[in-house]
Parts: C-alpha cells; sequence; structure tokens
C-alpha cells in the first residue's frame, strides 16, 4: 500500500497555529533536563506571540523551543504542527516545522468500486 504525504503545506501550516489560541511549550532548561508547559499564542506575519498560560514564565531569550500544536475532532481529522525556533521577547520565529493532517490520507476503496 503507498504511503500518503500527509504534511501540510507551509501555508497549511501558517493558518492552521493562526487558528490555534495555544498549544505546549518544550525546552531544555538551565540544567539540561527536558520541560514543558502551556502557552498561549497568537500568529503575527510569520511569527507566533507566546505567553504562559500555567503561571511559569517562558523561558529566557535566545533559548531553542518546540511549541506543539494538535486537533483532533476525529481520528481521520487530526492534525498536527511542531514549530521549532529561538525565543527572543516572547516571541517565536519559527526556523522549521513539521507537520501532518490526516484528512490528507484517501479514503480506502473496496475492490468491487473499481
Amino acid at each position: 500500500m503507498p504511503r500518503h504525504d500527509v504534511a501540510m503545506t507551509p501555508e497549511e501550516v501558517a493558518a492552521f497555529v493562526q487558528d490555534e489560541e495555544g498549544g505546549v511549550l518544550a525546552h531544555l532548561d538551565e540544567h539540561g533536563d527536558p520541560t514543558a508547559g502551556l502557552v498561549t499564542s497568537r500568529g503575527l506575519g510569520t511569527g507566533i506571540l507566546l505567553a504562559a498560560a500555567d503561571g511559569r514564565p517562558l523561558p529566557p531569550d535566545g533559548t531553542p523551543v518546540c511549541v506543539a500544536y494538535e486537533r483532533e475532532p476525529s481520528y481521520s481529522g487530526v492534525r498536527a504542527a511542531l514549530v521549532l525556533g529561538v525565543l527572543g521577547g516572547g516571541r517565536l520565529e519559527p526556523e522549521r516545522t513539521i507537520s501532518f493532517d490526516f484528512a490528507k490520507i484517501p479514503a480506502p476503496t473496496r475492490e468491487d468500486d473499481h
């Protein structure tokens, strides 16, 4: 069975992140330990403005971070984007994204449908 490309285009990722009100910000703390916290976000042009949503402060400027966004109205509708970059002034300028949209997988066809 062929594998389908389920990655979102850069435009789809931008629109998806713009529609999300928040995500999970992950980074390595000052001891090198992984940590994560909830953030609110707002897309601004090519960047994303972040604010801590769980009472913890954002990591210091210059910290490499990853913000995970996901939406799952149903299994076949799962969409997610991981946005990686360096934090500066509460803003994340994406350097790399990883994404998928299960809705891009074609529905299976039965043999007698051919």
